[in-house]
Parts: C-alpha cells; sequence; structure tokens
C-alpha cells in the first residue's frame, strides 16, 4: 500500500533575514538622526525582524526628540541601500510566510482537492500583492522619481489611441459618447444617480457585463436585486431577450438556456457580492485582488448598488450624513489601493429626483466634493420613443479627467438595455 505524504511545515522566511544589515542601519541612524525621517518611508513594520527591540529604542528617542543611546555596532556605508534590502527581504518574508506555513502543507496534503490548493496559492498570492501595496502607498517621492513611470504611461496610452482610434485609457464602458467624455472609467470614484425606475442598475449592470467581456473583473455588490435577478438581466441584455416574459413565465426556458451557455466563459470575471452589514471594505479589497491575480488582470470594476443603502447597514456614527461620508472616504482609498474605478449607485433627495445636480445627491456634501466623476439618468421628452422605451440622457455633471456633457440613450426596459440613441 503506498505511503502517503504527511503535510510539511516550512520555514522559509527565516532565511529573508540580514542581522549584519539591520543592524548596520541602526548604527547609521543613530550617528545621524536625520537619515530616521529621510528614510522612514522605506521602513515598513516589521523591516527589523531581529533587533526590533532595538530599533523600537532608536525610534521613540527620535521621534521624542531625545538623542538616541550608542549602540556599538558598525555603520552602514549606505544607508539608503540597506533600508531598500530590508524592504525587500520583508517582502520575501510575506511571500514565503504564505508558501511555507499555508499553501505547502495544503499542497502535500493529498486528501484535499487540487482545486482547493489553487484557490488557495490565489487567495494568498492576493494577500501578499495586497501588502506589497500597502508599502508603496503613502511612500513620499520626488518628483524626478516619477518621470519614467509617467513617460511609460502616455507611451502606452498613445499607443493605444493609434491603435483603437480613441482615448479610451480607463475601463471601456461599452458606451463610445460616454468613454469619449471620460477617457473610460478610470482609477477613481465615479457616482451614477437618478430617480426610482430610471434604469441605474440595468445601465450598471451593462457596464460591469460589457467591462467582463473586456477581460477586466467584476465586482458587482448588489444591496438591492438578489443575484439570480441580476443575472437574468445580464443574460437578457446580451441576447435581447424580453426579461418580463421569462420572470412571468410566459416564455419558453430554453431559449434562455442557450443565451446563458453562449455567454458563460466570457461572462467567467463578472462576479456577483451579496451585500450584507458584515461587508466591509477591506472585505471587498480582499475578493478584488483575487479576483484580479485569478484573470491576471492589472485593474477591476467594482459597482455598488447602491452607496446609501450600504452605509445605511452601518453603526459608526449616530449621523447617517458621518456614515456615508465614511464610506466614500473608504471607497476612495479601494480605488487607490487598486488602482481600479469604482462606481456607486447613490440615489437623490426627494427635491432633486430627476435632475441632474450634485446637489441633488443624497448627503450631497461628501459625494460632490470626494467624487471624480458624477453621472446623472434623466428623462427627456423632446426625443420621440415608442413605448415601453424610454428616451434619456446621460449627464455627465462632474468629470475630473475632462469635458462635461451627454450621452442620449434609449432605455428599453424589456431587454434591459441602454443604448445610444441615432440621433441627438
Amino acid at each position: 500500500m503506498p505511503t502517503v505524504a504527511q503535510p510539511k511545515t516550512f520555514r522559509l522566511a527565516d532565511e529573508f533575514t540580514d542581522l549584519q544589515t539591520e543592524r548596520g542601519l541602526i548604527a547609521a541612524v543613530t550617528a545621524n538622526p536625520e537619515l530616521y525621517w529621510q528614510l522612514l518611508d522605506l521602513l515598513p513594520l516589521g523591516t527589523f525582524p531581529l533587533e526590533r527591540e532595538a530599533w523600537g529604542k532608536v525610534a521613540g528617542a527620535i521621534e521624542a526628540n531625545q538623542p538616541p543611546g550608542p549602540c556599538g555596532w558598525e555603520p552602514a556605508p549606505d544607508p539608503e541601500s540597506a533600508a531598500r534590502r530590508l524592504a525587500d527581504l520583508y517582502q520575501r518574508r510575506l511571500l514565503a510566510e504564505a508558501w511555507g506555513q499555508r499553501v505547502a502543507p495544503a499542497l502535500y496534503d493529498l486528501g484535499r482537492p487540487a482545486g482547493e490548493v489553487i484557490a488557495l496559492l490565489e487567495t494568498e498570492a492576493a494577500g501578499v500583492q495586497a501588502a506589497v501595496r500597502e508599502l508603496n502607498t503613502g511612500q513620499a517621492q520626488a518628483l524626478p522619481e516619477l518621470f519614467k513611470g509617467i513617460l511609460a504611461m502616455l507611451r502606452q496610452r498613445r499607443e493605444a489611441y493609434q491603435e483603437h482610434g480613441k482615448a479610451t485609457v480607463g475601463i471601456p464602458t461599452g458606451i463610445p459618447k460616454l468613454d469619449n467624455l471620460l477617457g473610460g472609467l478610470q482609477a477613481g470614484l465615479h457616482l451614477l444617480a437618478a430617480e426610482p425606475g430610471a434604469g441605474k442598475t440595468t445601465l450598471a449592470c451593462q457596464i460591469g457585463s460589457h467591462a467582463a467581456r473586456q477581460g477586466y473583473p467584476v465586482l458587482f455588490v448588489t444591496f438591492e436585486e438578489s443575484p439570480e435577478r441580476l443575472a437574468l438581466k445580464v443574460i437578457c441584455n446580451l441576447e435581447g431577450l424580453n426579461q418580463k416574459l421569462y420572470v412571468e413565465g410566459r416564455a419558453e426556458p430554453e431559449r434562455f438556456s442557450q443565451a446563458m451557455s453562449a455567454s458563460a466563459a466570457a461572462l467567467q470575471p463578472f462576479k456577483i457580492v451579496e451585500g450584507t452589514a458584515r461587508l466591509t471594505s477591506a472585505m471587498l479589497k480582499a475578493k478584488a485582488l483575487a479576483a484580479m491575480a485569478h484573470h491576471k488582470a492589472d485593474r477591476c470594476l467594482i459597482i455598488i448598488d447602491y452607496l446609501q443603502r450600504w452605509a445605511a447597514s452601518r453603526r459608526e456614527f449616530n449621523d447617517f450624513r458621518h456614515i456615508v461620508g465614511a464610506l466614500v472616504a473608504e471607497l476612495r482609498e479601494l480605488a487607490t489601493r487598486l488602482d481600479s474605478p469604482v462606481l456607486a449607485i447613490s440615489s437623490q433627495n426627494r427635491q432633486g429626483q430627476g435632475e441632474a445636480n450634485l446637489t441633488s445627491l443624497k448627503e450631497s456634501g461628501d459625494l460632490e466634493y470626494s467624487a471624480d466623476s458624477a453621472l446623472f439618468l434623466v428623462g427627456n421628452d423632446k426625443r420621440p420613443a415608442i413605448s415601453p422605451n424610454r428616451a434619456v440622457d446621460l449627464k455627465v455633471k462632474k468629470n475630473r479627467y475632462g469635458d462635461l456633457g451627454t450621452a442620449p440613450l434609449l432605455f428599453q426596459p424589456d431587454v434591459c438595455r441602454m443604448g445610444e440613441a441615432s440621433h441627438e
């Protein structure tokens, strides 16, 4: 009978330390306390695993404006290089811990399905990616240090423009006029508002479906409709099927089954997350990073349906305005951390329903100042439409990325579709 290998314990993280460099950097900072403030951005928590106590004493003294005591070690000749080496070793320890403590034992557990091990590997990789991103966020950089990255970005955008003939640099929405105004959904917080029944969720589903079919991971967080109902909207939109007939049982399911089979592969990046009071922005970030790692994408699209419902499930403050403000701040930070767009549906106050006005946003103070773009769906009675279709305008009333303007649309509620109008 074959012998089954037992799960093994790995301590790879212990190999990625450097006592001499830790002591050398501590000695250099002790001799010249000004180095502490110059190198602090390069030294996250966990940089000194072997001399944590000695570094803590030196850092505490300097921050208290007291001279650090002598340490008796030889100062590092190049403190900045020493700091960068310790930061690099820290990142390697994160990778080693993820592999040695969790992934490798699971790999050697032959009773565990390989699919579960792969999923665990993706989750751990996403966690390490998040930790590495946290190291870079908040660091102070000299302006010339940014030049190389800026030039690479400009060249990439120029190549994309020459290839496609349009300036969509963010995640495309599938609505050409809107993409021309925004440059696609770029990293940041985007608001979509309208009165009830105007088609906000339909438009958000359509944008998410288009992004997923372009290969971008999409997380659609729903506090409004069930995942099944949203999936129904997406398929009806893609295939031009009448949602109402299927909901009422007046259409044969076989046609819908064929439509689902035809679109299943392309819609794999589209994930639906049921919103609950337990959902946090940190949990959402972890899910987004896992999706990005799984689909090998450098960004994703997060859709919140809708903002005030999520805020209402939270209890950090008694004042609802503060709750909304805190959530908006978290979503902006989430967009920054992921370098990705967050599209949040917002309700309007009663006085402003049906208007394209920033002050119509519920709890408008934090929303109108924090959003990178604000989009409003409003009816347009001046353009003809055959019932049940309705002429609507998607108005861009705030845009940090370019011009303001309007995308004329035709809302087809029976097939869950927002199409560009043939004429303005």
